[in-house]
C-alpha cells in the first residue's frame, strides 16, 4: 500500500489545484503524526474501557441513573485515573518530561 507522501506525489502531478494538495498534506501529517503516537489505539483502549465500566456505575446506582449518564461518569472516572497516572510519573519521573 503507497504512503501518503507517493500519493501526494503521484496527485500533484495530475493536477495544481492549491487547495487539493493542501488537503493532501494535511492528511499527511495527521497520518504520519497518529502512526508516531498511537492515538487512535489509546482512543480505542480508552472506549473499551468506558463500555466496561459504565454498566457496572450503571447497576450500582440501582435505576437510579439513566445509560448516558452512567457512560459519563465512567468516562470521568477514567480521565481522573489517567490523569492521575500521568502526574504520578511525572512527579517521580521530572526528566522524561
Amino acid at each position: 500500500m503507497p504512503s501518503f507522501a507517493e500519493v501526494r506525489v503521484s496527485h500533484s502531478k495530475e493536477t495544481t489545484e492549491h487547495s487539493l494538495s493542501s488537503a493532501i498534506e494535511t492528511l499527511d501529517h495527521v497520518w504520519t503524526e497518529w502512526r508516531r503516537r498511537r492515538i487512535p489505539l489509546w482512543l480505542f483502549l480508552g472506549l473499551c474501557m468506558n463500555v466496561a465500566i459504565a454498566p457496572a456505575v450503571y447497576a450500582a446506582a440501582d435505576g437510579t441513573l439513566e445509560r448516558g449518564n452512567a457512560y459519563a461518569l465512567g468516562l470521568l472516572g477514567l480521565v481522573t485515573a489517567g490523569l492521575s497516572i500521568y502526574l504520578f510519573v511525572v512527579i517521580f519521573q521530572p526528566e522524561r518530561f
